[in-house]
């Protein structure tokens, strides 16, 4: 419990950091790095990395933390970004099958997890090609 409430406590920490409230000008919708990237696309692109990883090694518990963490992700985002039907779907998709990766790990089912990674990553292919065509 109280290992919980530590990882909430920086979870919280981290989404203030990145949304820009913890600091005293209004908060912007993403906080970029020095390069322009989104800071919580590179971390959501870090965790996704990690459970590729966890699938190459068999590793089921490298995968169920890293998608129990990107769940937790895709909850902010339907709270700060889900600002239109074809995004709110994309994201739809990406908490199924990441609950699928936490469910098959919990299993030990490597094929099934390996294909709820490709299903994870194709709403993220498809997400970021919405959001591209309209920030144009």
């Amino acid at each position: 419990m109280k290992r919980t409430s530590i990882s909430l406590a920086l979870l919280v920490a981290l989404t203030l950091a990145t949304f820009g409230w913890a600091q005293d000008k209004p908060a912007q919708p993403e906080a970029k790095d020095a390069g322009g990237h989104s800071v919580l696309m590179k971390k959501k692109l870090e965790y996704t990395q990690n459970i590729l990883a966890g699938l190459a090694n068999e590793d089921f518990d490298q995968i169920h933390k890293n998608a129990k963490i990107l769940n937790t992700f895709a909850v902010l985002e339907r709270w700060f970004r889900a600002d239109t039907d074809a995004y709110r779907a994309q994201l739809k998709i990406f908490r199924f099958a990441n609950d699928e990766l936490i469910r098959l790990s919990e299993e030990k089912n490597l094929e099934g997890a390996s294909l709820a990674y490709m299903q994870l990553t194709l709403s993220c292919v498809n997400c970021h090609s919405h959001v591209r065509k309209h920030a144009q």
